[in-house]
Order: structure tokens, then sequence, then C-alpha cells
């Protein structure tokens, strides 16, 4: 029951500089990076938007057209009121110590392990950091139990190497370790990274630069790269979970619509219009430019190019993990929430090539419009409850089974969590009354004594 922690030699595709701009972009969500084309579209004259009317239902050019306008989120012509909207989006405060643990709950780690976990979390503040050492947090909570502190550092570790990277540690030195050590960076310089890190920390924080070159025989160029690779760590990672639904409104960066028999699954242009180089100004030849003209357009022609195929990157990233998803939760969106399957990002990851804590980063606060209502798509990775014939269930679909259980109950004579608990093993979901109690919660539904109407 114990987690092993190994080195071990992995096949990993490498990251280029140009793709960690991507990267970046796709942690945005919709509304952010409609800001951040409309930027782009304001400080590079070779960058323009496509004028065309492709997919949008009923040739809807309208529609195509609102990405134009000053104001963000577009206007709708749709009959649904925005009551009606905020109604079927489904969403919660999100925290950097939710976000750690649903991550476990998605895991294979054992029960223990589990527990351990949650109450390592607690312990988290909102830059991502333990508010004390492990070994104290070893000492308030396990000290006199079975428990060893070898195992709590275990999940201490397992913790640090989920997304983000380098929570859960006990202050920037130690952070910082991690994150460089998850980076694709080659190995020779991540090992003399690792070196100044833990060794000349103190003297790299004082900008003692001259003691760490000589001490590790680098060269000015070679110090220069470790250290502009240090400053792209995060020295606050709880932060990207705590901000990140720090907006008012929730726009869909993908689509699904079923016509007829058919679904179609498809990114928002309206979020992320079709973007261009503008070839007016390339077209023009170069004897007519001055030689600052020329570097001008030759420099923003690049920086067009890297824009563009950094978009495009986001957008088919995150279309090919919406139709995982649809592929997986068909059900789902045939018949709504109570037919959600469990599912991990290991389910996903595998399937993109991709490692889970990047799935896990693409979920976050990105939005999926569906039949049912508008989803963050993390929501489709529940954990299991396995009943006693073997069948798993997701936790988020029997949450709302839940949800309807009550809502359809006398409520002169509401339901207890012992009677939703039997009621549910009536239609072949057996868990425990615990269990019900903690789901009710989470759903902030009341006890059936406060339910009762007087």
């Amino acid at each position: 029951m114990k987690l092993n922690l190994s080195i071990k030699n992995t096949t990993r595709v490498s990251i280029t500089p140009q793709l960690q701009n991507a990267i970046k972009l796709l942690q945005f969500t919709a509304v952010e990076i409609n800001q951040e084309i409309q930027n782009i579209f304001e400080s590079n004259p070779l960058i323009e938007k496509e004028d065309i009317c492709e997919d949008f239902l009923e040739d809807n050019c309208t529609e195509h057209y609102l990405h134009y306008d000053k104001d963000f989120p577009p206007k709708t012509t749709s009959t649904v009121s925005t009551s009606e909207i905020i109604e079927r989006t489904t969403s919660e405060e999100e925290t950097i110590n939710k976000h750690l643990l649903w991550q476990v709950h998605l895991s294979n780690m054992s029960d223990i392990d589990k527990s351990i976990a949650e109450s390592i979390t607690d312990y988290v503040n909102n830059d991502g950091y333990l508010i004390k050492d492990i070994e104290e947090i070893f000492d308030d909570l396990y000290l006199d139990s079975e428990i060893l502190l070898d195992e709590v550092i275990a999940v201490q570790h397992f913790l640090q190497n989920l997304d983000p990277v380098g929570t859960c540690s006990k202050d920037l030195q130690e952070s910082l370790i991690i994150q460089v050590q998850n980076t694709n960076e080659n190995s020779e310089l991540k090992d003399k990274i690792y070196i100044l890190l833990n060794e000349f920390f103190e003297e790299y924080s004082k900008k003692d630069f001259k003691i760490i070159k000589n001490s590790l025989k680098i060269s000015e160029d070679e110090f220069m790269l470790i250290d502009d690779i240090i400053k792209k760590q995060n020295p606050r990672p709880g932060n990207i979970i705590n901000n990140i639904k720090d907006y008012n409104y929730i726009i869909p960066d993908i689509e699904v619509i079923k016509n007829d028999s058919n679904w179609i699954i498809k990114n928002n242009k309206a979020v992320s219009p079709t973007i261009k180089i503008n070839t007016d100004y390339i077209d023009i030849k170069e004897n007519n430019l001055s030689d600052e003209d020329k570097k001008y357009v030759k420099e923003k022609l690049q920086e067009a190019k890297l824009f563009i195929k950094n978009i495009n990157y986001r957008s088919d990233t995150l279309l090919a993990l919406s139709k995982k998803i649809f592929d997986k939760q068909k059900k789902f969106f045939e018949y709504g929430i109570e037919n959600l399957v469990p599912m991990n990002l290991k389910d996903v990851a595998d399937d993109l090539n991709v490692h889970e804590s990047t799935v896990s980063r693409l979920t976050n606060g990105k939005y999926i419009e569906t039949p049912h209502g508008i989803f963050e798509l993390k929501f489709f990775f529940s954990s299991s409850l396995i009943n006693e014939d073997g069948k798993g269930f997701s936790s988020n679909s029997i949450k709302e089974k839940i949800r309807k259980i009550i809502l359809n109950e006398n409520k002169r004579a509401p339901y207890s969590d012992n009677k939703i608990k039997n009621i549910l093993k009536k239609n072949g979901i057996d868990i425990a009354r615990r269990t019900i109690t903690k789901y009710r919660e989470s759903l902030n539904i009341d006890s059936s004594s406060k339910r009762k109407d007087k």
C-alpha cells in the first residue's frame, strides 16, 4: 500500500521554445484567448480575420461577424435568456486544494494514500505552498499511528508532480527544483540547474552569479540559459488554479450539436475566429522598402506565423480532447448526466499520447456546450464507485441521481440519506450511506430535517 518512487529513463516528446508559448495559450480561457487575438490584431498589421461563413448553421453570417464587435462576450440572437444559460452552466469555485484532490481521486492510489493526500492538501495555501514542513504535518496527524513518515513524504512527492507542478512544497527552492525536473530540457543541463538550486540557491537569490559560474565551471552564455529556464518557472504555482476562474462569464470553446442522427463537434468560431496572414503586406516588392521597413515586415511576419500556428495548435488540441471525451461519454451526450461513465485522466492521456498532467491542464477553464448544458471539460472526469457485482459508476452520475431523487421527494417527508441509499440500491447502485451524505453535501443540499416543510 505504499507509493514506490523510482527514477527511470523514458522517451518524451521534446518541447521547443516555440511550443512553450503554444502551451501557455492552451491554459487561457476563451475570454483570455479572444483578448490575446484582439491584442495581436492591434499590434501586428500582417494578421487579419478570414471573412468566411462556413461552419455556421443555416449560413448564419450574422453570428460569424459578431467576433468583430469590440465588446466580449459576443451578443446573441438566440431566444435563450441569460438566466437560462446560467442555470444550464455547471460551475463551482475552484481552489488549488480541490484541483489536486480531483486528480488524486482519479488516480490508482490506495484509499489510505488518498486519505493522506487529503490531509496534506489541507495545509496548502493559495500560492500552492505548505504552511508547515511535512515532518510537522506528520507529527500533527500520524505520530501515534501505523502510518510512517516515509509514506507521507511519498504521497507529498506524488502531489508535487501533479498539475500544477511544484505545489505542496515547503518553499520556493523546493518548488523550483521539482518544476525544473518536469521540464523537457536535456538531462545534463537539468543536472546543473539542480545543483545550482540545491547548493547555491542563497547565492542565486543574492545574485552572486560569479560564485555560481566558478563553482559549476560554466560559461556566461550557459549561465544565462540556466537563469532563463529558472525564471520561466512559476514562483506561485497554486495561483494558476486559484485565478483561473476570475472572470464574470463563461464562453464555451467547443460546441457539440446533434443534427438529426449525426453529431457535430466543432470549435466555437466566435471565441477564436479563423485568422491568416495579410498578403497585401507580403506582396510589396522588397526594393520598395527601406532596410528598416524590411526588418519590421520580417519580424512581424515571423510573429504572425508563430501566433497563427500556436492558435491552431490550441484549437486542434482542444478539439481532439473533446472528441475523445465524446467517444467515451456518448451516453451522456445522448441521455444526460445520469449516464456519465467513470473516466480518469489516463484514459484520455494515453489516447492523445500526452502526460496526464497535460490533460488536467487542458480541462481547466475550458468549457463545452452540449444539448444538456455548458460544462467544464474536467466535469467529464470522475472517479468510479464499484458495486459488489463489479459494475462501476461515475461519481458525477450518482450525484445527479441523488439530486433528482431529492428534487422529486415529498417535502413534508423528505428522504433521509439512508432512504436514498435504499432507493439507489433498488436501481442497482449499492454505496455506503456516508458516501450519500458526502455527495449530498457537495451538491449544497441540506439534510432531510432541514429540507422538511414546516
